[in-house]
């Protein structure tokens, strides 16, 4: 077998081109001609991976410009005809509508049940996309997000625990590391539940201390990788059995770090609120704390025809996690599926559904 190899430097008057027998290859030598190879390959490949980039982004941006012009009516502006577009997106149909429906009247009991007992709330994430862009559920959306400050919902679990109707799950989420908490329907037949993401309070916006915040979390994150004694948890990644208190420990020693590191504070002393231990994103977030007066006092918005609480200032909480939130979404055939869509569609939960929708 002869190899032709091309030294690394250039063009062809440069090239030092060699017949050379697999015998006479030194381990060295094989090692020498993959790196320089590898260095050829490499720089040529960058290069054009960037270039090919560059043409794709300017491309991207020129097809959205020429649609958005030709969907825009005379003397329409840009910004009403992208909100034109998404309110006019057909709604989601079969099973997954019906879960949507039923996940808005869970909505609609839990902030009556709020109002009755005082708590704060707020609708969050894909949830406050969707009243401000769509006036309800993003078609393609199957959860329900909302947002509480951790002593409104440790007074929650209090009350639900003495209302037969609903439930309050906890759930340990591996997969990312979270302390996931659910209000739900106490009747198991139906799939309806609302995520709720718990706020901690801080002295004021920072970014470092935020960085901390996430600094701690992962710190929190290796000390579980480490424990052999909680590798059931790898066993069963969604966890919420018996050994439960061994995990919720976890997340109470980073959360008390936080705040012997001055990092969250007592409601008196707060300026701010911050993403809490319990469900930090580790990468996505663009902002993890937020000032008081973007989020209090809170403002009623519509999601499918239900007034709901939101944040003072939507906006700042939206551009911080979705960027343009009018761009065309790329994950309408990607977005994560919580809840199994093809057992929406068998008569069971179906038929629950319908029940529970024909109730009022």
């Amino acid at each position: 077998m002869t190899f032709r190899f091309s030294a690394r430097g250039g063009n062809s008057s440069n090239r030092d081109d060699r017949d050379l027998g697999p015998e006479l290859l030194t381990a060295a030598e094989a090692r020498r001609i993959h790196d320089e190879l590898h260095w050829d390959i490499s720089c040529q490949l960058l290069g054009e991976v960037k270039a090919l980039r560059q043409d794709l982004e300017a491309h991207d941006a020129h097809m959205k410009m020429f649609a958005w012009e030709n969907y825009r009516r005379g003397g329409e502006s840009l910004a009403d005809a992208k909100k034109r577009f998404y309110r006019s997106l057909p709604k989601a149909t079969g099973g997954m509508r019906l879960l949507q429906l039923g996940n808005a009247k869970l909505l609609g009991e839990f902030d009556a049940l709020c109002k009755e007992h005082g708590l704060t709330y707020w609708i969050d994430f894909g949830t406050l996309l969707g009243a401000f862009r769509h006036d309800g559920f993003i078609p393609w959306d199957d959860d329900v997000d909302l947002g509480m400050m951790r002593s409104d919902v440790d007074a929650l679990m209090a009350i639900v625990a003495s209302d037969s109707r609903y439930s309050v799950t906890v759930t340990y989420d591996r997969f990312v590391y979270c302390r996931q908490v659910r209000f739900r329907y106490a009747d198991e037949s139906l799939p309806c539940f609302a995520d709720i993401f718990i706020y901690d309070w801080c002295e004021k916006v920072d970014s470092q201390k935020a960085e901390c915040q996430r600094s701690l979390r992962c710190k929190m994150i290796d000390r579980i990788n480490n424990d052999r004694a909680l590798s059931f948890w790898e066993e069963e990644p969604y966890y919420d059995g018996p050994r439960s208190a061994e995990l919720e420990a976890c997340f109470e020693r980073c959360r008390m770090e936080s705040e012997e590191e001055g990092i969250i504070c007592d409601n008196d002393d707060a300026g701010a609120v911050i993403w809490s231990v319990d469900n930090l994103d580790d990468g996505n977030q663009g902002q993890w704390s937020y000032s008081i007066s973007d989020l209090f006092p809170t403002k009623r918005m519509t999601f499918e025809g239900v007034e709901l609480e939101a944040p003072a200032n939507p906006d700042v909480f939206l551009r911080s996690r979705y960027g343009d939130v009018m761009e065309l979404p790329k994950d309408i055939n990607t977005h994560f599926e919580h809840v199994d869509h093809d057992g929406l569609e068998t008569s069971e939960t179906a038929a629950s559904l319908r029940d529970l929708l024909s109730e009022d």
